[in-house]
């Protein structure tokens, strides 16, 4: 029993160790990912934003060369003979300034998406930076602890390899068992008559042995090893 008692000492600065962490560590791993999603979508923003660049340019030369073509239409009328080439100039001149009106209002789409993508790129990128500044300061802190904990942990580690070289292995699977399923607690004092765990009724006869150390027993609830404190 005494193994028992001193692999829970063990076990519980080992969970102290563990738990000075606390969510820290998870945070630190949310903390990344969204850093992660949020410099590629940046990237992705500004690889639109040269896409609309390039859109923008091609719509205003198409807008210069309808210009153009209106323009060279309208002089071509000085040449007309008759109505019926007229009529099919002004037809193609009313087409050209059609099309330019079509090019006008995409440009216009285009220009005010590429302000809106950049507003948001802008916006994204000062997260970003605060984002990180935070996720830099919480690394530091989880390196520092983890620095400080690490030789301790790691002491503790061998003391306990040692430990469970003297238990019975049916009782180190049984401890294994009930410390992962009790919180980390699977070795408790007996309180008067009531088990230190969980304040269930121990039995006279069982609390008997356990005060006189003649027999290794366990919680009938919780399953908790029991010892005299």
């Amino acid at each position: 029993m005494e193994q028992l008692i001193n692999l829970q000492n063990i076990d519980t600065k080992l969970k102290d160790l563990n738990d000075l962490l606390g969510d820290l560590p998870s945070k630190v791993e949310d903390l990344n990912n969204q850093e992660e999603s949020t410099k590629n979508l940046i990237s992705s923003k500004k690889t639109r934003s040269k896409e609309l660049d390039l859109e923008i340019s091609k719509m205003e030369l198409d807008i210069s060369d309808s210009i153009d073509k209106v323009g060279k239409l309208k002089d071509q009328l000085f040449l007309v003979t008759n109505n019926k080439q007229y009529d099919a100039l002004m037809a193609e001149i009313d087409h050209v300034k059609g099309e330019k009106t079509n090019f006008e209002n995409e440009l216009i789409e285009l220009m005010e998406e590429k302000e809106l993508n950049n507003q948001s790129i802008e916006s994204m990128e000062s997260e970003l930076q605060n984002l990180s500044e935070d996720l830099n300061v919480r690394r530091k802190k989880l390196e520092s602890v983890i620095e400080e904990s690490a030789e301790e942990k790691t002491l503790l580690q061998k003391e306990r390899d040692q430990k469970i070289k003297n238990i019975d292995q049916n009782t180190l699977k049984i401890y294994n068992r009930v410390i992962e399923h009790r919180g980390g607690l699977a070795v408790v004092p007996l309180q008067g008559s009531a088990c230190g765990g969980c304040g269930a009724h121990i039995p006279p006869q069982t609390a008997s042995e356990v005060r006189a150390k003649t027999a290794v027993h366990t919680c009938g609830v919780c399953g908790r090893f029991l010892y005299n404190n």
